[in-house]
């Protein structure tokens, strides 16, 4: 797998929360998830994991800083890898906290943070 910077940050037509309502955008934007999304989000560098990929042309990793995001709040939460991976899925929370809203599949599974735990404990 090759590390590739996630630039993509903006929204496309799938954005999940271009069907909210005012009220629930409002309660959004006073929730935990708009400070982890304007402040924790964009300081994850990713370049700093970028030792953990191979050089090599090969399939692109998934977004590290999802990766990375998705690992703060599981410990700051104090909840499972199947508990993240499953409020990524279902909570739009999670989605917006770590700019995952416009993708069609949330890119995180159980395998994906393990993977990335062996690979950071093997470097």
């Amino acid at each position: 797998m090759s590390f590739v910077k996630n630039d993509n940050q903006q929204l496309t037509v799938l954005d999940s929360t271009f069907n909210l309502t005012e009220r629930e955008k409002r309660m959004l934007e006073k929730s935990w998830a708009n400070t982890f999304a304007d402040k924790v989000f964009p300081a994850i560098d990713e370049n700093i994991f970028s030792v953990l990929y191979s050089k090599k042309a090969s399939r692109p990793n998934t977004p590290v800083n999802v990766i990375v995001g998705a690992l703060i709040l599981k410990e700051a939460l104090n909840v499972t890898d199947d508990e993240i991976v499953e409020a990524m899925a279902f909570d739009i929370r999670y989605q917006y906290a770590l700019h995952t809203t416009s993708f069609e599949e949330q890119p995180i599974s159980d395998r994906t943070l393990s993977r990335f735990r062996a690979r950071g404990n093997r470097a």
